[in-house]
């Protein structure tokens, strides 16, 4: 049923983690892992719902990055977990809709992207920051110039880094101070 081999073994481990987080943060919950395609998937029921949330869902966003890097020192495999806590971030997902309009900018530049949280425009999916990431390889192998893409927070800049990470032609470097840096993509030096 399950198609990693390991899910079970990583049920356990983030089970264990949101459990001593929570205990911590003097929260209750009830947790529910299921594997989603290459994702795991952590639906959270709670009373604190909104104290877990947090204002504009910093909270949940802060815990997700928790996780997430907490299980990667753990397993470096280990697939992307999503929290979502009594359909929050489901609801946010659907607020973002379909399709963002294509890349129409001149090579070398991206369109910025409005922050997250603003009211006026849909965040970024997964689909479509991995095809930004490779797009914008694609301009540095081509002209062989650095592009840096627009200011990101912590979870979509770790896409970028990860959809080009075995990319042996380019490298990926995060810049900027605070939590929304940009992402610089660069030819990687000849040895």
């Amino acid at each position: 049923m399950a198609e990693n081999p390991k899910f079970n073994e990583y049920k356990e481990q983030i089970l264990q983690i949101l459990m001593r987080m929570f205990d911590y943060l003097a929260l209750n919950g009830d947790f529910k892992i299921e594997e989603k395609g290459n994702r795991i998937g952590v639906m959270i029921t709670s009373d604190n719902a909104g104290r877990i949330i947090g204002r504009k869902g910093q909270t949940l966003e802060s815990l997700q990055l928790l996780v997430n890097r907490m299980m990667f020192k753990i397993d470096e495999e280990v697939p992307h977990i999503t929290l979502d806590i009594d359909g929050y971030a489901a609801g946010d997902r659907e607020a973002r809709g379909g399709e963002e309009g294509e890349n129409n900018a001149a090579p070398r530049e991206y369109r910025k992207r409005p922050r997250r949280g603003s009211d006026d425009s849909p965040r970024s999916s997964v689909e479509q920051l991995e095809k930004q990431a490779l797009d914008a390889a694609k301009e540095v192998k081509r002209w062989g110039e650095p592009v840096k893409l627009p200011e990101m927070n912590a979870h979509d800049r770790r896409i970028i880094h990860i959809t080009l990470k075995e990319d042996p032609e380019v490298t990926t470097e995060s810049i900027g101070e605070g939590a929304m840096k940009k992402v610089v993509i660069s030819l990687a030096k000849a040895e």
